[in-house]
């Protein structure tokens, strides 16, 4: 199911298209099994992912040496309180009401987009026996700025401003939710059940040789999905 959680902010309309690139091996499997992979957090490629600025550290160092007086005590609960992220899979969207060539020069090389939108997405996940929330992520300065501290889910909503461009929504499974706790984990991710007709509104592809436009073709068919097929805008 999709929860919302009170320390994510959410998109201001339901109709928020989002994008998300994958490789069309992916793709197939996402439709296939009719599940979405949340990467765990340092699968990712931002290394700074679900970690503190380092004012936010001084911060947090400050009020923990206030109350033990120690240095290594303070140390201690600044690195346990980085810890927390190690709970965390994302999967991220793409927020744009179109196409983006930024996107695409960046992912184009997976081949595959799925369009979706905000209120489809949620929908989508309401029969899977996961909980997952969701956000929109914040970003900010990480050389100058600090993040609000006092809640799990702080550190993984925001990330660099140099990360702006990717407008990024995040689904988050917190494997620390009751719900989620016996779920199985592989080795780098989990898999999340979802409701693929639901979930995509469109397929988007570039023009590479990875697709197999008659074999995706032939799986939306199989499976009697709604969705469309449509080439990408860019030409490159």
């Amino acid at each position: 199911m999709y929860r919302k959680h009170s320390n994510l902010n959410e998109p201001g309309n339901l109709r928020q298209r989002l994008w998300r690139y994958l490789k069309f091996e992916r793709l197939l499997q996402a439709i296939n099994e009719g599940t979405m992979y949340f990467p765990h957090i340092t699968r990712m490629s931002d290394k700074w992912e679900g970690l503190l600025t380092t004012r936010t550290k001084d911060k947090l160092f400050k009020q923990e040496y206030a109350q033990y007086k120690k240095v290594e005590s303070a140390n201690g609960a600044v690195e346990q309180y980085e810890q927390h992220k190690d709970a965390f899979y994302i999967n991220s969207w793409h927020m744009n009401n179109h196409e983006s060539y930024l996107m695409w020069k960046a992912y184009g090389d997976r081949g595959c987009a799925i369009q979706t939108t905000y209120e489809r997405l949620t929908l989508s996940l309401h029969g899977s026996q996961a909980e997952i929330n969701g956000g929109v992520v914040n970003y900010i300065d990480y050389d100058r700025e600090r993040l609000p501290i006092g809640n799990t889910f702080y550190s993984v909503s925001y990330k660099d401003i140099a990360y702006k461009d990717e407008k990024e929504f995040r689904l988050l499974y917190w494997k620390l939710n009751l719900p989620n706790q016996n779920l199985p984990i592989e080795e780098h991710g989990v898999k999340v059940a979802v409701d693929v007709d639901i979930l995509i509104d469109n397929i988007y592809i570039m023009p590479v040789n990875t697709v197999d436009i008659e074999q995706l073709t032939e799986v939306i068919k199989s499976m009697s999905l709604s969705c469309g097929i449509k080439n990408s805008r860019i030409k490159e």
